[in-house]
């Protein structure tokens, strides 16, 4: 067994248990902590059904039975027990800084000093979460799309201060954990992954503020259209292959670009009319009492999709 397959899990949500699922289908030795144990009970049972459902349909992630993966997952009552020994610990707390401040500096108070301590966060720089820290070497984020075991992309972020051998260590981990990450050459807002999203859905807002296109129907755009495109390939490379490599695509469609963007003008709020038309519309096709409903359909979605693409080698 390889040394690093322990990892601790601090925080047993919806993300903590989607990391539970990556490592233990990866055949990692999993230990989990929350200081809630009743959210804890909660989260091992959600985690056990998941694996089970996935399992039903074939659409389980690696050459395990649910039932197995299950047993390399440990529950642990303290951080204590669940950091202890482990080389690498994924934080999936609550997206508050205080919080996840408040966890690492706990975590390494048992963490061995070569462990690898990772933040599920968003949007928080890894040089604001381990500022001051005893290890604050050894602090990266590691943030996934949701849920990470359906879908394999995690963006590793590292501090000005960061140990070079982390990214590498942790690229390899997450690699072995049949995920696919990514790492940005410095911190940059939104990170890489929230940094092209939050383009998309602000470009949204900017056509339905002028009333280019209805919300039904800019709704087929992703599902309909670019989503398909790239489900498969990066958009650098559509753009490539679609006309004679990129440097006649921006030869030919470059100035139609950058006058695009000039006419999308400033920044825009998410709120107002906009903001109200998006809103009615979702809530119509969507109420809240149903969301949960549409969550379960998505994962079911993402793991065909999941199970299409390693069967294409894609």
């Amino acid at each position: 067994m390889t040394q690093y397959k322990s990892v601790a899990l601090i925080g047993c949500g919806r993300i903590g248990q989607s990391w539970a699922i990556v490592f233990s289908t990866a055949r990692f030795h999993v230990r989990i902590f929350d200081n809630m144990p009743e959210r804890l009970d909660d989260g091992l049972a959600s985690i056990k059904s998941k694996m089970g459902k996935l399992e039903e349909k074939g659409l389980l992630r690696g050459n395990i039975s649910a039932a197995e993966a299950f047993k390399f997952i440990k529950r642990t009552s303290s951080m204590d027990q669940c950091v202890t020994g482990a080389s690498y610990v994924q934080e999936c707390v609550f997206e508050n800084f205080d919080l996840k401040r408040s966890v690492f500096a706990e975590a390494e108070k048992y963490a061995s000093k070569d462990v690898i301590l990772a933040s599920s966060s968003g949007d928080m720089f890894p040089s604001r979460l381990s500022e001051g820290m005893k290890l604050k070497d050894r602090i990266i984020v590691a943030h996934p799309l949701n849920p990470p075991h359906l879908v394999p992309l995690v963006e590793i972020i590292a501090a000005p201060w960061t140990d070079p051998t982390v990214v590498t260590q942790a690229r390899t981990i997450l690699e072995d954990a049949g995920q696919v990450p990514i790492v940005a050459k410095k911190e940059t807002a939104g990170f890489i992954i929230c940094r092209i999203q939050h383009t998309v859905t602000a470009e949204c807002f900017k056509l339905i503020r002028d009333d280019v296109i209805s919300v039904n129907d800019l709704e087929k755009l992703m599902p309909y259209g670019l989503g398909m495109r790239y489900a498969f390939m990066g958009a650098l490379e559509a753009s490539h292959i679609n006309t004679n490599g990129i440097k006649d695509f921006c030869s030919t469609y470059g100035e139609q670009v950058y006058e695009l963007q000039k006419e999308a003008g400033p920044p825009i709020r998410l709120e107002g009319p906009p903001l109200e038309k998006i809103h009615q519309h979702l809530e119509q096709q969507f109420p809240r009492n149903k969301v949960e409903q549409r969550h379960e359909w998505k994962d079911q979605k993402l793991a065909e999709l999941y199970k299409l693409k390693n069967e294409t080698g894609n």
